[in-house]
């Protein structure tokens, strides 16, 4: 199986494969650039998570505190 690539007319890093007809961007600082703004997403999201988790931890705890110091009161 042979890999047929032709060039898109109006975009000077964009190729076809003829064979399954998708579009490859050879433009090797676009790639980079999009990897490193799906990376940083990624990051961020799993800041996002780990505050999330922080908070609800911070919820359970202070629950917890609300409930001892009810507990003492009533004695």
């Amino acid at each position: 199986m042979s890999i047929n690539y032709r060039k898109v007319e109006g975009h000077p890093h964009l190729v076809k494969d003829v064979g399954c007809g998708t579009f490859i961007n050879t433009n090797v600082d676009e790639i980079k650039s999009a990897q490193m703004r799906r990376l940083s997403k990624i990051e961020k999201q799993k800041e996002t998570d780990g505050l999330k988790n922080d908070i609800e931890t911070l919820k359970d705890e202070m629950l917890d505190i609300k409930s001892l110091l009810k507990q003492i009161l009533e004695k």
